[in-house]
């Protein structure tokens, strides 16, 4: 047998499995969507329901004993969006002479964990910033928000403040999730505000609305409550309809050390205890966990109902392992890790964003 295929064994059987579970649990959007997205088996696009309209035509109220017909409407309550597949990959290479200077067992194990463990360091990063970060949109990726803190291009009618500032949120960036006037899953929303997000600014509250908020100014009380608690209430009131809210808020360290800091008198505020469980630490606001992740972009912070939030991942691609092969024209083997798939949202109005929060203390 081959060392090649003996480190593809070891590889598939031993390191991979491990190193999947650890993507997982990198980051809570990783460990809410990415862990649980569903399986599939293929086709040109992935399509998905939307629903975006009520049918009033079709109920109403029926007078006692006149026999009144009922609606018939054929109007149109549903569509579909469309999402093209986007492939990550990450190579593992070994030399020539690591092949051989490591053919003992124990040398071939102590190789494959290096190299694992870098393998899965740049995994976790590429799926952390990718959700965020505009440049896994230009490579196909879906990203919750690819623009940042612009000072034109935005729609400030969409705006949950009503203006558009250098800190109004976001620009018209297609296949971001929290955006407006923009293209995704194939929907144009200019002009069709049920597929816009709601945006909105902490700048607002600052001395001017064109500067970022300060850390004091977040945690500054005034009627009894304080300013960065108004504006995440404010933004929790406009991704809701009914009894259907955002259950996840994404943040900085920063931005979320402000939150902790205005309700330290109610110290029971504590987040969801699975996200415990599974190491993230969290607090509550309201029905949502409140969580840091390492990636979230500078004062920024979203406001997530992760029912419309979903991976879907190509069922034969799911950090699949293709093994050690010796590559033409040169003195190395390599392998290879395969992810296919995309991140979808079948409600981006029920979505939110704040930016020109502290970056800073």
């Amino acid at each position: 047998m081959s060392l090649s295929t003996t480190v593809s064994a070891l590889t598939r059987d031993k390191f991979i499995p491990i190193l999947v579970d650890n993507i997982y649990n990198s980051n809570v959007l990783c460990y809410k969507l990415l862990k649980n997205a569903e399986k599939l088996d293929g086709g040109v696009k992935i399509v998905t329901p939307i629903e975006y309209a009520k049918q009033d035509a079709n109920q109403g109220w029926l007078t006692p004993g006149s026999g009144s017909a009922t609606g018939q409407a054929m109007g149109e309550v549903a569509q579909k969006a469309e999402w093209s597949w986007a492939t990550a990959y990450n190579s593992i290479v070994v030399s020539g002479d690591e092949e051989y200077v490591n053919m003992g067992a124990s040398q071939v194990v102590s190789m494959l964990k290096a190299k694992l463990s870098n393998a899965e360091k740049a995994i976790k990063d590429l799926f952390g910033s990718g959700i965020f970060n505009s440049g896994a949109v230009s490579n196909g990726l879906t990203s919750l928000n690819g623009a940042g803190t612009v000072a034109s291009g935005d729609n400030s009618a969409l705006n949950i403040d009503g203006d558009a500032n250098t800190f109004s949120a976001p620009g018209e960036v297609d296949n971001t999730v929290c955006g407006t006037a923009r293209s995704l899953g194939g929907i144009d929303s200019d002009g069709d505000t049920w597929w816009d997000a709601k945006v909105g600014s902490f700048a607002t509250f600052s001395d001017t609305d064109s500067t970022a908020s300060t850390f004091d100014e977040c945690v500054s009380v005034s009627n009894g409550v304080a300013e960065i608690v108004k504006k995440m209430t404010q933004m929790y009131g406009a991704c809701s309809i009914d009894n259907d809210q955002p259950d996840l808020i994404v943040t900085t360290q920063t931005i979320y050390d402000a939150y902790e800091s205005s309700i330290q008198g109610n110290k029971r505020f504590e987040g969801d205890a699975t996200l415990g469980d599974a190491g993230f630490q969290s607090l509550r606001f309201k029905g949502a966990s409140v969580v840091v992740d390492s990636h979230c972009p500078a004062g920024h912070m979203y406001m997530l109902n992760t029912k419309y939030l979903d991976y879907k991942v190509h069922s034969k691609r799911n950090f699949s392992f293709e093994d050690f092969a010796r590559l033409e024209a040169s003195d190395k083997i390599q392998a290879r890790i395969f992810w296919m798939g995309q991140l979808v949202c079948t409600a981006p109005r029920m979505q939110g964003l704040l930016v020109g929060g502290p970056t800073s203390y």
